[in-house]
């Protein structure tokens, strides 16, 4: 089971993903950092999906050389939509890590980020593009960032994620149990 963590800037994502890497054992792939696909040996297989009419066979075969899940830190471009899409016909769990657009703007600026101009553009692809990230994410979403300016605890980011991938008690399953 291989994840994609996406969303907003700012959201959490590379701080879930570090949890992840140390709580439940995955591999923790910020492919936007220097160097960690060539540290890897994925920067081929990485760009190779980027080409027309390549698929996610290569990169998805590569990831599974590590015997243990990984998550991808990934916090795409909204025109990048096809390649997030064959990472997820190869079999890559999509996650969309979503926050308060005006808090997640702080946040981005006390990292210290240069040019906070890149944080808006960002968000306006991001909100161009909405309808169909969320079609492609679908229920897979996690509310991060709250207008309160506190982060959302990884524990609870994974309980919530395992709750959506179980989805709602059924009526049999809850019988089932009373019995």
């Amino acid at each position: 089971m291989h994840f994609l963590v996406s969303g907003i800037p700012a959201s959490g994502k590379s701080t879930f993903c570090k949890w992840l890497e140390e709580k439940k054992g995955f591999l923790h792939l910020d492919v936007e950092k220097p160097g960690v696909l060539d540290r890897y040996g994925l920067a081929t297989a990485w760009d190779a999906l980027f080409d027309k009419g390549a698929t996610a066979a290569s990169f998805i075969e590569t990831l599974e050389k590590f015997n243990r899940p990984v998550a991808i830190d990934w916090g795409f471009p909204p025109e990048c939509l096809d390649t997030v899409r064959k990472l997820f016909d190869g079999g890559v769990m999509l996650w969309w890590f979503a926050a308060d657009w005006a808090v997640a703007r702080r946040k981005f600026q006390e990292r210290g980020y240069p040019f906070v101009q890149d944080f808006d553009i960002q968000i306006r692809k991001i909100e161009a593009a909405l309808p169909e990230i969320n079609a492609l994410f679908r229920s897979h979403k996690e509310y991060t960032l709250p207008s309160t300016g506190i982060y959302t605890a990884p524990d609870k980011i994974w309980e919530s994620m395992l709750d959506t991938l179980a989805g709602p008690p059924s009526k049999h399953r809850f019988h089932a149990r009373r019995r």
